[in-house]
């Protein structure tokens, strides 16, 4: 990816860039879009939990595996 910016115009354009790939998930170009309606600090709560709980899942699911 492009080095890290906090120009809001580089912003957005590394979002188009990652809405017009073919091979980005349908949930992440999802989530781009829904965020952009939201209170960024909100989104980026639920991003830190929703990591979380997902380094919990995979955890779990090592130890399953032995």
């Amino acid at each position: 990816m492009m080095n890290i910016t906090t120009n809001l115009d580089d912003v957005e354009f590394i979002e188009s860039q990652i809405m017009s790939d073919p091979a980005a998930s349908y949930w992440l170009k999802e989530q781009i879009k829904e965020s952009s309606n939201r209170d960024i600090l909100d989104v980026l709560n639920d991003v830190d939990i929703l990591r979380s709980i997902l380094a919990l899942r995979h955890e779990a699911i090592k130890t399953a595996r032995g």
